[in-house]
């Protein structure tokens, strides 16, 4: 195991990748990763499937789903890892998350109606794509309709209309962390780096203290885009705590740039245990 690398952050185009969970498990195998986690955006079908998969294949595998939370107005994604599957409670709170997550996309739509001759809600809804092709149902709606040209010129409407999860009510991050601890599971503050807006390192520091008292278990401290500061930052804090180390590659397939397995991060730098 030791000699064997680890990418607990994988997206299936059951969300917004472009791989079906077994084209994950056998890039991941071929890539000599021992210990894989599928978390899609607040749907847990990827991962169901591929905790099915992994009995035919000498990997770990562990449960995981990429859960939207709401702090003080700033989007927060946390790692749910370990969570029971079948936990009526937690499917019921899943389901919910991600309908929250469509209804982003459904007012910004709404909204857009007024501007644009081309686009209704009612269009949009019966509109569908082909997951495959990666990122999500508005993104392609706006090629479709002549809108953009891309998936990534789609990240652009967002800001012109100054659109933000703030417009549903995800629950708090200590609300999301309850939730995932009464269905087994630990939870994991996805690439701080990327979400915590700080002026310097010392301010970064702080505001991720606060994070993590809200109830986390463990930080995901290796991730592409993090500096080396940043990651030591989290990984001193994780010691210091006694919290989970995790690193993930955030791979979409070819959604986005990065490869499962891209961090080469293995078992003996990271701290794993509880949910082993």
């Amino acid at each position: 195991m030791t000699n064997k690398i680890v990418d607990l952050h994988i997206h299936s185009y059951y969300s917004d990748g472009t791989m079906s969970p077994k084209e994950i498990l056998e890039t991941a195998y071929n890539k000599n990763v021992g210990i894989l986690s599928i978390t899609d955006h607040d749907i847990i079908d990827g991962s169901y499937k591929l905790m099915e998969l992994s009995k035919n294949y000498d990997i770990k595998c562990i449960s995981g789903v990429e859960i939207d939370a709401l702090n003080n107005g700033t989007n927060y994604h946390i790692l749910a890892y370990g969570i029971d599957l079948e936990d009526k409670m937690f499917i019921k709170f899943i389901n919910n998350n991600r309908d929250l997550l469509e209804n982003v996309n459904t007012k910004l739509i709404e909204r857009m109606q007024k501007d644009y001759d081309s686009i209704t809600i009612s269009d949009y809804l019966n509109f569908s794509y082909d997951k495959r092709m990666g990122g999500w149902k508005a993104l392609h709606y706006f090629i479709e309709k002549g809108i953009t040209n891309s998936l990534y010129e789609g990240f652009m409407i967002y800001s012109k209309y100054e659109h933000t999860y703030n417009c549903v009510q995800f629950l708090s991050i200590q609300q999301v962390c309850t939730i995932i601890h009464q269905a087994g599971g630990k939870a994991v503050l996805a690439h701080p780096g990327r979400v915590i807006k700080s002026h310097n390192l010392s301010d970064f520091k702080i505001k991720l203290l606060e994070i993590v008292d809200m109830g986390i278990d463990g930080i995901e401290c290796y991730y592409p885009s993090h500096t080396t500061d940043i990651t030591n930052i989290c990984l001193d804090l994780c010691k210091s705590k006694e919290l989970l180390i995790t690193c993930g590659s955030d791979s979409h397939g070819k959604f986005e740039s990065a490869e499962i397995g891209a961090m080469n991060i293995s078992y003996e730098n990271l701290k794993l245990d509880a949910i082993l």
